[in-house]
This record gives C-alpha cells, sequence and structure tokens, in this order.
C-alpha cells in the first residue's frame, strides 16, 4: 500500500473534510483495496472487515460486469445483491450503528451504462456520512460524468513480486524457449519441439495461475459463508485478473532481458513481441479465455523472432 496515498486521505479525515467520493487508481487493484479499507476502518474506528456499515460492489458474469439489477431478479421484493440498485439502497438507509457509512465499489471502469447513469444520480446528491471509494486500474473507461465528481488519487504502489516456485519455474522455461526461437526454427530448434515446447508452457501457465488465483481468493471460513456463489465468483475472478496482470508483465520482462542480451537483435522485433503481448492482454480484458489469448503471443512470438 502506498504511505503517501495514506496519508494524503488521513489529512482531511482528520479534519473531518473527506469527500464524499474518491477514486483510486493505479496499476495494482489489491494495492488500491488495501489502502480503502485501511481508510474505512479508520473512518469506522475499528476493522471495516464484517462492519454491518461497509458495503461492497464488484463485477461478476460472464461479462465482469457491474450491473444494475433488474425487477425480474429481486428476491423477497429486495434488489438482488452485488448490483448498483442493491447498494444505493443500502447506502441510502440509515447507518446500522448511528455512524459513517463507507462503500467501495472494484473494477470501477466496469459499470454498464444503466449501472453508470443510476450512480452518476447519487454523486450528484450524496447520503449523509457516507464516503464511496471507486477501485479502477483504467480510470479512462469510467465516464468523465463520474470522474469529474469524485477526488480522484493515483497509487504509486508495485506489487510485490510473484515468489511462487512453480512460477519461477515457468518463466525460466519460457526464458529457454524465448532463447531458442531467436536463434531460429531449424538452427537452434526444430520447429515441431519449438511447438511442443509452446504448447507445454501454455498448459503450466493456466495450471499455475489457476492454483495461485484460487490461493489468493481463499477466504476464512465465517466470510465465506456470509457470502452468496456470485459473490465468491466474482471475488475470485478479480484476483484471478489482478494476478493474471502481474504475471504477463513478468513475462514482458522476461522478453525484453532475453532480447537486450542477445547478439544484434533488432529492436523492432522486442517492440512487435511486446505488441502481440499487450494485444493478448487486451483480449483476455475482453474476456477471451486466457490460454487461447497467450497462445496469440507465443505463435506470434514463433513467427516474429524466426523471420
Amino acid at each position: 500500500m502506498s504511505e503517501k496515498a495514506l496519508s494524503i486521505l488521513l489529512r482531511p479525515l482528520g479534519a473531518g473534510r473527506l469527500h464524499h467520493a474518491i477514486l483510486l487508481y493505479g496499476a495494482d487493484i489489491s494495492a488500491l483495496e488495501s489502502l480503502a479499507k485501511d481508510v474505512a476502518s479508520r473512518i469506522f474506528g475499528r476493522p471495516c472487515q464484517k462492519h454491518p456499515d461497509l458495503f461492497e460492489l464488484r463485477p461478476e458474469g460472464k461479462m465482469r460486469l457491474i450491473k444494475i439489477g433488474s425487477e425480474s431478479e429481486k428476491i423477497g421484493g429486495d434488489w438482488p445483491p452485488n448490483t448498483m440498485r442493491r447498494l444505493l439502497k443500502e447506502i441510502g438507509q440509515s447507518s446500522s450503528l448511528g455512524g459513517a457509512k463507507v462503500a467501495i465499489i472494484y473494477e470501477a471502469d466496469r459499470m454498464n451504462v444503466q449501472a453508470a447513469n443510476a450512480f452518476l444520480k447519487t454523486l450528484e446528491e450524496p447520503p449523509p456520512e457516507t464516503t464511496i471509494f471507486m477501485l479502477t486500474t483504467r480510470p479512462n473507461e469510467l465516464l468523465d460524468t463520474i470522474r469529474s465528481r469524485c477526488i480522484s488519487l493515483r497509487v504509486d504502489s508495485p506489487p510485490a513480486p510473484i515468489t511462487d516456485e512453480k512460477w519461477l519455474e515457468w518463466l525460466d522455461d519460457f526464458k529457454q524457449w524465448q532463447k531458442l526461437i531467436m536463434g531460429g526454427i531449424g538452427r537452434s530448434v526444430s520447429a515441431t519441439d519449438a511447438l511442443m515446447r509452446c504448447y507445454g508452457l501454455l498448459a503450466k501457465f493456466d495450471e499455475v495461475l489457476t492454483r495461485l488465483a484460487d490461493e489468493e481468493a481463499e477466504l476464512d471460513e465465517g466470510s465465506a459463508d456470509e457470502l452468496d456463489d456470485e459473490m465468491l465468483e466474482a471475488i475470485r475472478s478479480g484476483k484471478r485478473r489482478a494476478l493474471r496482470k502481474h504475471m504477463l508483465s513478468d513475462i514482458e520482462d522476461t522478453v525484453a532481458a532475453c532480447a537486450l542480451g542477445g547478439d544484434g537483435v533488432p529492436a523492432v522485433k522486442l517492440a512487435r513481441a511486446v505488441g502481440a503481448l499487450e494485444k493478448s492482454s487486451a483480449l483476455m480484458e475482453l474476456n477471451m479465455p486466457d490460454t487461447p489469448a497467450l497462445e496469440f503471443f507465443m505463435l506470434s512470438s514463433l513467427r516474429i523472432w524466426t523471420r
């Protein structure tokens, strides 16, 4: 978590002037969550976990969207959980403990149009004693009208390195594959061997990502019991997305290190390889399954480095 960002928020909090809508953005969604929950705990004067006046909203479903909630989905006359209408109703009511309320909206750029428009009305007329945190790694994807009604704070907090043994082994295997294809198909490695290694790496990548994401999304038994299946899946998806982004960054660093360490490697080839990886990342953001999206980068690499 960024100590600088925390100190910036604590000054107005201590003076009783903390803005009602705060947009936290940066490269690491986990750091944004940590900062929001730290400030929420200080607002409540106690740890915010399981606090009855802490409300959270996450993207869910195949398209990973924050939905508004429809009449047909109502349960017992109430809006469905983990929807914008449910959140707005909860923060519009009186505090359970007679004090402040805090809402945290994860990946706020994932609001659909209806949810964004409904949320905008609340920003224009915020409930009393309510602080809303919006967390995003893509602030420019939010409506201008939403951003203009918030205090925006960039959180520069590089994620801790992934030290998992299997992931480090994967990176080492990838590095060896990268060096082989840079040497040229038919010279350093046969086409068959290069492809076999490629698909072996793809299978292991998904295995490592799935295991690490499940470990990060693990909740204590009490917390898990309080959440429905859709909310649990939303948490898992968010953790997987953040971890995947970190892993792709490690791959990019490895590609650059291999290229810069080679003899006479054209800069244009490195730029194309990085561009292919960025396109793979964009495909993942558009909900293409991870393995086919990464396969695009791997096969593109075969073409780029062997021409």
